[in-house]
């Protein structure tokens, strides 16, 4: 079958990935193999003996041996599983296969993916899957490594008749579930929740399955990596994508998985379909475990032994897995590129339902892809933008203490070059483009456009018209089989021209408004630029009129201080000399019979005015 074909390959950017660059652990062993694990109910009435169900027999730990329906002989085969536990040991069998699967597990955070199938544990209490979601989580984390890692997480509900409800979303139904490669199986347009930790998983999955605990449920928890490959330049955005995916299924004898493991539908699967997507675990590009359990339904037993006769030879198969790595910018591109030539194509050549069913194929990939394109760039910005918040804080505190600095209050820009730098500044803001004005204008364009398509469309179908009436007036009245069968072709070239103009005018909306979406993003870099400049460019100027008061208050507070040493020093000279004076002419005056004698009265009076004058006038 060329689905399952196709499952074995994986995309060639992961199969470059591998080689490149494949996990030590993995690397070794990179074949796969079935992991499953058997619970055995015991029959009403059963003692402790061997026999716990009436179709099967017990030997040792990992083997059942069938018995013929009605009789105590037993049948030849004898299947061997991993672990085969009786009903008493639930949650024995559940830590054996968290044990089988832990390795597996490991490898999700490298790019591997793995793939679990339960089937009839609805009476079980959900304690199973919030163990395989902590033990995902922890075995993650010991990958170490200071590169941040994107959990998400996904739970839609399925239905045998088709229909895919998203249990995240409440108001989503009838999705459709693809495989999409290199991403897998996916499911188209179901809420992907980012999760941080295991109990969150955990509290976002019971809360989401509580009514639904005993429906078809898919959950899918998803881990981006970024790969570490420093050669190939700091504007890759290659990453690891590994995913777990759980389906539990009912314990109905009519279930998909043992029709699928007894091989009664292979060739028959239709994608998306229940049967589809069990037959994609099993064989698709991951590590697979099953945990069975055999209870005691009333009928077609048939399919049971040979459901797990098939179990027991799919568990004997090896199969390849390889991990995923993947750059979803450059899988965008390319499929754009694909889409394109499909879309020219389809103008060249005559419109056939498989060509349209193609291009309607590639238009939901490439759907898919750029979901996960955004999101993964949204993430990444989020990590750069809390790492840039993280490098500005020290900068952020010393400018606030800046502007709490007492100078700092009294600058005042005065004229000079200073002055027209900030009018430079806000003249390059003011004339940065208005991002919003120019999204309107490309509103209005496209709109405008879409209406001229319209009319040209509705121009277009009333030629034919024209034509069709001029060539029915033409035609020979006799000939009835011959009119019908002209305008049976008339009527298909009319549809066809006019899916072709839609199609070409669905196109050229398209890129229109991938040339408006590039071309605002341009204008919101270059407004964002210029706001930055203007920011830096007021910074810079307020710093320099800052240092150069501070620099000018200094000079002054300098010079006055070098003012009032002067004076001092002077003043002091001047008390010195004052007082050798006093102490002259004290001596005059004690030597006996000295006479005073006042033999210079203006210079003595001069003295003193000098003296009070130093006094009054500090800076004489």
């Amino acid at each position: 079958m060329e689905a399952m074909e196709g499952r074995e390959a994986v995309s060639t950017v992961a199969g470059l990935g591998q080689g490149r660059s494949a996990p030590s652990a993995l690397s070794d062993n990179p074949q796969a193999m079935l992991t499953v694990v058997v619970e055995v109910e015991r029959a009403p009435g059963s003692g402790p003996e061997e026999t716990c169900h009436p179709t099967f027999l017990l030997e040792g730990p990992n083997s059942i041996r069938l018995l013929q329906m009605g009789t105590l002989e037993t049948q030849e085969q004898c299947v061997t599983f991993d672990r085969v536990l009786h009903s008493e040991a639930a949650q024995e069998a559940e830590q054996e296969l968290l044990a089988q699967v832990q390795s597996q597990l490991g490898s999700v955070g490298r790019g591997y993916s793995v793939g679990l199938l339960l089937w009839g544990r609805e009476t079980e209490a959900p304690r199973l899957v919030p163990q395989l979601l902590q033990m995902l989580f922890e075995e993650v984390l010991s990958l170490g490594g200071s590169d941040p890692v994107l959990h998400t997480l996904s739970l839609v509900q399925l239905s045998p008749s088709g229909r895919t409800r998203d249990l995240l979303s409440p108001g989503a139904k009838n999705l459709s579930v693809l495989d999409v490669a290199p991403l897998g199986l996916v499911v188209e347009d179901a809420s992907e929740i980012e999760v941080s930790d295991s109990k969150a998983a955990s509290e976002l999955y019971l809360q989401a399955t509580g009514v639904e605990s005993r429906a078809c449920s898919l959950l899918t928890v998803t881990v981006c990596r970024p790969a570490p490959h420093p050669s190939e330049g700091a504007g890759t955005q290659s990453m690891w994508r590994g995913a777990l995916r759980i389906l539990q299924l009912p314990g109905a004898l009519d279930c998909p998985l043992l029709q699928v493991l007894a091989g009664k539908v292979a060739g028959e699967e239709v994608e998306g379909s229940l049967h589809w997507i069990v037959s994609w675990l099993l064989e698709g590009n991951n590590y697979c475990g099953l945990l069975l359990r055999l209870g005691s339904q009333g009928s077609s037993l048939s399919l049971l032994q040979a459901a797990l006769l098939g179990a027991a030879g799919r568990r004997m198969q090896v199969k390849q897995v390889r991990p995923t790595l993947w750059d979803a910018a450059e899988e965008a591109r390319a499929r754009r590129a694909g889409l394109k030539n499909l879309r020219l194509g389809l103008l060249g050549d005559t419109l056939s339902d498989g060509r349209l069913n193609q291009l309607g194929r590639a238009l939901r990939e490439l759907q898919v892809v750029k979901a996960w394109s955004q999101r993964l760039g949204n993430w990444m910005r989020k990590g750069v933008k809390a790492e840039a918040v993280g490098l500005l804080e020290p900068q952020q505190v010393t400018n606030s203490a800046a502007s709490h600095s007492p100078v700092a209050g009294r600058t005042s820009l005065g004229p000079g070059p200073q002055k027209h730098s900030l009018r430079d500044s806000e003249e390059q803001a003011q004339q940065a483009p208005d991002v919003a004005l120019q999204f309107f204008l490309a509103q209005a364009q496209r709109q405008r456009l879409r209406e001229q398509q319209q009319i040209w469309i509705q121009e277009e179908l009333k030629h034919l018209k024209q034509e069709e009436e001029e060539a029915a007036g033409d035609q020979v009245k006799g000939l009835v089989a011959g009119e019908e069968a002209a305008q049976e072709r008339q009527r298909w070239h009319r549809e066809q021209k006019v899916l072709r103009l839609q199609l070409e005018a669905l196109q050229a909306e398209r890129d229109t408004a991938e040339q408006d979406l590039l071309a605002l993003y341009d204008l919101h870099v270059q407004a964002t630029r210029a706001r930055t400049c203007h920011v830096l460019q007021v910074f810079r100027t307020w710093r320099r009129l800052w240092e150069e008061q501070t620099m000018t208050s200094e000079q002054h507070h300098r010079s006055l201080l070098a003012g009032i040493l002067q004076d001092s020093i002077n003043l002091a000279a001047q008390n010195q000399e004052l007082q050798a004076q006093n102490q002259q002419l004290q001596q005059a005056q004690t030597r006996p019979g000295a006479v005073m004698l006042d033999r210079c009265p203006g210079e003595k009076s001069g003295d003193q005015e000098s003296f009070r004058g130093s006094f009054l006038s500090p800076h004489s």
